[in-house]
């Protein structure tokens, strides 16, 4: 038993030398955010949200703009999968493994995010057992359709992630895994219209629907639910900016091309014209919230738009969303790098900007006009939880571009065997 655990710690230590110097660095930070997402995640767990600076006024803190972009960010493995089985855009396969890790990863770490969001982790199952059935029998939450949802659609990814594992060399000279993998590859169309349905539907809740039912918060308040079309439209944009942006990374960090340049144009097209539609859409629900939903309250939206969180997080939204439509759209400015990386960027930037407007500004309204509005200031405990489950999702991912075939295209030109030696560099 000893000699294993001393084999054991002296692979860790020979993979850690292995890498760079910035990427030791990296890991080093890492490491950090995850010791202390671990020790703050216990006390947490087991003494509750006192120690956040969660209130009445805001019982969403940081972990539910965490779990709001992710499943925002990860609707980019919905829309991706969506383009490559269903609609044969076969320019996006090089992508698509990892851009199923990311929303895998994406989904496994919203449901973290909301173990410690609900306060009673062990009351965790009554979301699925609950619906809060009300008069009518319509629901009065959104929570039981979306936590639903969010299990299928992360089942489903689930699922679409084997083929993936598979493929490794150990594992694909195995007669029987290899042809569950290449028997899942066949069918994964099936699962990619069946997530995109879903996923359709709890982008829509979590991110519109389960707030503009909300009849009292003039805020976040929509008479005809079109926020929940503007979230699915924007999921679909910034989505799809995100997967190109970690796999441009990806391919940064490892010193060689591991999606091809054609890939990235039809992939940040996509995003190009979606993000058109949205700025459209979310250009309209302003408009609507100004001019039709607000002033049911008698109130102005304008004064919904003070405090800390108010009405330069919209025009930011804005002005990255146009910065996005005017790199990624057009074809000259798309087939420059420079442009293309400030493109994804922004695009990838406006969906977080989105996610924390709706939860900052609107937690911080007050609910009666005379009164002030409320600032909000995450603890440590809020940051090395958030900023500890991203970290473990980034060295996740590494491994997985380490030591699976992630990127295929790498592979089928010869590249994979020298990932470990690349990444190092």
């Amino acid at each position: 038993m000893g000699n294993l655990i001393k084999q054991f710690i002296n692979t860790v230590i020979e993979e850690f030398n292995s890498y760079s110097k910035n990427v030791k660095i990296a890991l080093y930070i890492m490491f950090f955010f995850t010791a202390g997402f671990a020790i703050f995640g216990i006390q947490i767990l087991f003494w509750g949200l006192g120690y956040t600076d969660m209130s009445n006024m805001y019982p969403f803190g940081q972990w539910i703009i965490g779990d709001l972009g992710l499943v925002g960010l990860g609707g980019g493995a919905f829309t991706t999968g969506f383009l490559l089985y269903i609609f044969r855009n076969d320019k996006l396969e090089p992508m698509i493994n990892s851009t199923v890790l990311i929303g895998f990863l994406c989904y496994l770490f919203t449901f973290v995010f909301l173990v410690f969001d609900i306060g009673q982790p062990i009351r965790a199952w009554f979301g699925y057992t609950y619906p809060n059935w009300g008069p009518g029998l319509m629901p009065i939450s959104m929570l039981t359709e979306v936590v639903w949802c969010l299990t299928f659609y992360f089942l489903i990814l689930c699922v679409e992630l084997i083929p993936v594992v598979l493929k490794h060399k150990i594992l694909d000279a195995i007669p029987v895994l290899k042809y569950t993998g290449h028997y899942l590859h066949r069918i994964m169309w099936i699962f990619a219209a069946g997530g995109t349905f879903l996923s359709f539907f709890h982008q829509g809740s979590l991110g519109g629907g389960m707030w503009d039912i909300m009849y009292g918060k003039a805020v976040w308040f929509r008479a005809h639910h079109i926020y929940f079309f503007v979230v699915i439209i924007g999921a679909t944009a910034g989505g799809t900016a995100f997967m190109t942006l970690c796999a441009y990374v990806a391919g940064k960090v490892m010193k060689k091309e591991i999606v091809p340049k054609e890939t990235f144009n039809s992939i940040a097209k996509v995003s190009g014209i979606m993000f058109v539609v949205y700025f459209i859409a979310r250009l309209a629900d302003v408009i609507l919230m100004g001019t039709s939903w607000v002033p049911l309250f008698d109130r102005k939206y304008i004064s919904l738009l003070g405090g800390y969180y108010g009405l330069w997080m919209i025009i930011l939204e804005f002005i990255l969303i146009a910065i996005a439509i005017a790199m990624l759209l057009i074809k000259k400015n798309r087939e420059q790098e420079k442009m293309f990386r400030i493109g994804i960027i922004s695009g990838f930037m406006a969906i977080v900007t989105t996610k924390l407007h709706v939860v900052l500004n609107g937690s911080s309204v007050p609910n009666f006009p005379w009164k002030g509005f409320i600032g909000y200031n995450p603890t440590i405990q809020e940051w090395f939880i958030m900023l500890g489950g991203l970290s473990v999702m980034a060295m996740i991912y590494m491994w997985f571009a380490k030591y699976t075939p992630l990127f295929p295209h790498a592979e089928k030109h010869g590249n994979h065997e020298g990932e470990a030696q690349s990444a190092a560099e």
